[in-house]
C-alpha cells in the first residue's frame, strides 16, 4: 500500500467511513497549489484527522485557540501515524507543516490547502450546517462560520470558485432560520 492508501484507510477509520470533504479537499488543493505531489495529497486527505480522533469537542468554530489547537493536534497525529508507517522524515515534516496551518494559512502551499478546505467545505459540509446545526446553534453562529470560511480564501480564483456555493448555502441558511 502507498502512503496515501494508508492515510486514506487511517482517516476513513477515524471518521467511521468515507467523507467526501477529504476527497474534494485533495481535488481543490491540486487545482490551486503552486506545487503538488503525493505528500500534498496525504496532507489534504488528513488535514482534519484531529476531529476524527478527538471528536467534536468545542462548538466555538471560530475561536483562535480552538483553531490553533486543532491544526497543531492534527499535525502531530498524522505525523506520528506516518512515522509509525515508515515514512521518511522529510515527508513527515512536510505533511505536518501543511496540516499545522490549514485553518489560517501561511505560505503559498499552506494558503492553497486552506483555500481547498474552504472550497470543499461549501461543497460537502455546508448543507449539514444548515440542516442539522443551524436549528440548534442558530443563524448568527452558522452564518459567522460561512463568512469566515469564505473570507479566509486567499486566491481570487479559489474565491470565485467558492462563491456560488457560499451564496447558495447562505441563502439556504436564511430560509432555514426564517431570516
Amino acid at each position: 500500500m502507498t502512503l496515501l492508501d494508508l492515510t486514506v484507510e487511517f482517516v476513513d477509520e477515524a471518521f467511521k467511513g468515507k467523507k467526501p470533504h477529504f476527497e474534494r479537499t485533495v481535488y481543490w488543493f491540486e487545482q490551486f497549489s503552486p506545487v503538488f505531489s503525493e505528500v500534498h495529497r496525504v496532507a489534504a486527505y488528513a488535514h482534519d484527522i484531529e476531529r476524527g480522533i478527538k471528536g467534536e469537542r468545542e462548538k466555538d468554530y471560530l475561536s483562535t485557540d480552538f483553531l490553533k489547537q486543532h491544526q497543531e493536534d492534527g499535525a502531530k497525529i498524522i505525523g506520528d501515524f506516518l512515522a509509525q508507517k515508515g515514512a521518511d522524515e522529510l515527508t513527515v515534516d512536510k505533511v505536518k507543516w501543511l496540516v499545522s496551518r490549514h485553518e489560517v494559512g501561511g505560505d503559498a502551499e499552506q494558503d492553497a490547502l486552506m483555500d481547498a478546505d474552504s472550497l470543499s467545505y461549501f461543497e460537502t459540509n455546508a448543507e449539514t450546517f444548515v440542516k442539522e446545526k443551524a436549528p440548534i446553534e442558530g443563524y448568527e453562529k452558522i452564518k459567522g462560520k460561512f463568512d469566515w470560511m469564505f473570507n479566509r480564501i486567499k486566491s481570487d480564483a479559489a474565491r470565485e470558485a467558492a462563491r456560488p456555493n457560499y451564496l447558495k448555502w447562505s441563502e439556504a441558511l436564511k430560509m432555514a432560520c426564517n431570516k
